[in-house]
């Protein structure tokens, strides 16, 4: 009866001791807000800088979970390279220590239920008495959530130290390290935290149920069994996040294996020439001591590890969306940064797909869009025209259930801005490929004409489209926000003298009456749908690439500029 007593007790304080952290994480993610994801960005442009960033973000968050979420969506977007996020989250390693100091300083010598009680106490009606999302809120899951972890670790200490009576600790010292290092690895892997497991073991090791050298070997293990978790958030998502995932494992493994190796030495080191006698303070400075050799042995490999990774994992390119990913959702600013690029990809597509309406090469882009066009049927070796629309649309479609979904999270005013352009880029860059597609069978019976005058009318439209397109793609070479606003005003200046010009013609042959009225009524629409497909394609553009000013002012532009 006893031994089932204690058992649910340890079991019951791991339990509240995960769903504490639970709490903590999430309401301090709310509290930090864009200033902890603009820390992350601005502070991680190189490797070392990244490590020193993982480490005190996951220090301060108690969380490397969350730490590795917002990497994985920022190195997604760009906004961080692979290298950097390679270190910020061997720095994270480091940083799930301090919870550890934190515990064996000054957990396991106050009182821990008279600070546990208030804490929930005043922290759970913080809860109950706040507005759901506000910051007193946050402020109040905090209290709470840190009041349950406390509340666990009582409840993991005294079951151990009950659980002492009920056998000899002595004979685990009988079981080789190996044996906990697996132990270690497998609670880890099954409860998906390795501060829990450093828990339980801080609390054995106090209660004097195992040794210090078994407790480090349980510290390897849990160290280890973080692998698990990287690798299972890694079977789906993007390349990015499954190059970072190998890069944690290839750490863990190397660093463990040393560590373990090591063991004697490294315990000998922390307890006699350092001097700490205290168990619980030699284990988690050797959990420290380990990861941050670790960290020294690969901080130099960092920028190699990711040229390998990047060069050994490739994206496949077959999928509709190349950016989008759902662990976006959890950091707006990079899924609407990833939805911009997105859009890029449509525009581009509805731009390439014209073209090829007026058997133009499709190889011209107003950006750098090598990559985004790979997988593509339309820039395949045998494209064609419905395949093409029907791409174009599908991928509309897409982004749009990603922005939907967007729109259920909470956005700032700025990120709501944002989103309200790249809702208009999409529709008019779908207008921009819908206005051809409405003349695609002019177009066609241009070409087939028996009739040489009416066929030769294809190709002043194609001249025309060539000229307007060639112009549009000198919008790659743009360095700045103003520049792109400048050379969006002469290209539509130029569509409107492109339209002009050509009216001008098909009015002079009506002049000549060498077109039938039902010719010159298709020249006329073929005209306008063309005028009308480059204003909406220079619309879409306009949003995409502007900001909302930028944007406003193109769009405010008289007829005829």
């Amino acid at each position: 009866m006893n031994e089932e007593i204690d058992l649910w007790r340890i079991a019951a304080g791991l339990g509240l001791f995960l769903f504490g952290m639970h709490q903590l994480e999430q309401s301090l993610t709310l509290l930090a807000g864009r200033r902890f994801k603009k820390f992350l960005r601005e502070h991680t442009v190189h490797p070392v800088k990244g490590v020193l960033a993982g480490a005190v973000s996951t220090a301060a968050l108690q969380s490397s979970s969350v730490v590795s979420l917002i990497v994985l969506a920022f190195v997604g977007t760009g906004i961080i390279s692979l290298a950097s996020a390679i270190g910020i989250v061997f720095g994270s390693n480091l940083g799930t220590t301090a919870t550890g100091w934190i515990v064996a300083t000054v957990g396991f010598k106050l009182d821990i239920e008279a600070i546990a009680l208030p804490l929930v106490g005043i922290g759970g009606l913080g809860v109950v008495w706040s507005r759901a999302g506000s910051r007193r809120a946050g402020f109040s899951h905090l209290v709470a959530g840190l009041g349950l972890m406390l509340m666990g670790l009582e409840f993991m200490k005294s079951g151990a130290i009950s659980a002492t009576a009920l056998f000899d600790p002595a004979n685990l010292s009988a079981y080789p390290p190996i044996v906990f290092l697996i132990v270690g690895f497998l609670v880890t892997a099954l409860i998906q935290s390795s501060s829990a497991t450093i828990m339980i073991t801080l609390s054995a090791l106090y209660a004097g149920a195992i040794p210090l050298t078994s407790a480090a070997a349980v510290a390897i293990g849990a160290d280890l069994g973080t692998s698990i978790t990287a690798l299972l958030g890694a079977l789906v998502g993007s390349m990015d996040k499954r190059r970072v995932a190998i890069a944690i494992v290839i750490f863990n493994v190397v660093t463990d294996a040393i560590a373990f190796i090591a063991l004697g030495p490294l315990l000998l080191f922390i307890t006699v020439i350092i001097g700490l006698s205290n168990p619980l303070l030699a284990l988690v400075a050797f959990h420290s001591l380990f990861n941050l050799i670790g960290i020294i042995i690969f901080l130099p490999l960092v920028g190699v590890m990711s040229r390998q990774l990047a060069k050994r994992f490739r994206d496949t390119g077959d999928s509709l969306l190349h950016h989008l990913r759902d662990a976006d959702f959890a950091v707006p600013e990079a899924a609407i940064e990833n939805v911009s690029r997105e859009t890029l990809r449509l525009i581009d597509q509805a731009a390439a797909l014209n073209q090829f309406s007026f058997n133009l090469p499709i190889t011209r882009s107003f950006y750098d869009s090598a990559l985004d066009r790979k997988g593509v049927p339309l820039f395949g070796d045998e494209p064609s025209y419905s395949t093409g629309y029907d791409g174009v649309k599908q991928l509309e479609g897409a982004i749009l259930s990603h922005v939907m979904r967007l729109q259920e999270v909470s956005l700032n005013t700025e990120e709501s801005a944002r989103l309200g352009q790249i809702i208009v880029a999409i529709r008019q860059a779908v207008h921009a490929a819908k206005y051809l597609k409405d003349t695609h069978h002019d177009l066609q019976a241009f070409q087939e004409s028996v009739d040489d005058h009416f066929n030769a009318w294809f190709g002043r439209f194609r001249d025309a489209a060539d000229e307007f397109y060639e112009s549009l793609s000198a919008l790659s070479f743009a360095q700045s926000s103003s520049h792109r606003f400048e050379m969006l005003v002469e290209l539509k200046s130029k569509n409107e003298e492109i339209h002009a010009t050509l009216r001008k013609e098909i009015y002079r042959e009506v002049t000549a009456r060498e077109l039938s009225e039902l010719q010159i009524s298709t020249l006329l629409n073929v005209n306008r749908e063309f005028y009308l497909s480059s204003q909406s394609l220079l619309a879409a553009l306009a949003e995409a690439l502007l900001d909302t000013h930028g944007a406003t002012d193109f769009e405010s532009l008289p007829v005829g500029v």
